[in-house]
């Protein structure tokens, strides 16, 4: 019996350790998501104009 719950611990904590990675990656992406919408927000009324900033916020030299 002991040795099933040792293994059922084991899976448990994979699973948890694959949920966290996971829960990284979305939030890395949810970021990402909102600094292209800021940047798209941001962007000069004349399509053509040269951008005044890059999309993590810094000037366009």
């Amino acid at each position: 019996m002991s040795e099933q719950l040792n293994s059922l611990e084991s899976l448990l904590s994979q699973v948890l350790t694959e949920q966290a990675k996971q829960t990284a990656l979305l939030q890395r992406m949810a970021d990402q998501q909102l600094m292209l919408i800021q940047a798209m927000a941001d962007e000069p009324e004349d399509p053509d104009a040269l951008p005044l900033t890059y999309m993590d916020g810094s000037p366009c030299l």
